[in-house]
């Protein structure tokens, strides 16, 4: 599945995704689908408060970059 669209909160962190087809998923659900390989071009790291997140991985597109996005 491919990211389309993200959800932040105040601090800019994505609290959820929408997928190509639809489908929206909390931040938990994302790092387990990217986990089992079902999301493209993203990786899990820690984030600055030690959580698990999904990144982009570095060869990503720029119009495919998490933070470049289109929010929902």
């Amino acid at each position: 599945m491919k990211i389309v669209k993200v959800r932040k909160n105040q601090d800019g962190d994505i609290t959820n995704i929408m997928t190509n087809t639809g489908e929206v998923l909390t931040a938990t659900q994302a790092v387990a689908a990217t986990r089992a390989g079902q999301l493209d071009s993203t990786v899990v790291k820690k984030n600055r408060h030690g959580v698990d997140v999904i990144s982009s991985t570095p060869r990503t597109s720029p119009d495919q970059i998490l933070d470049n996005l289109p929010n929902f």
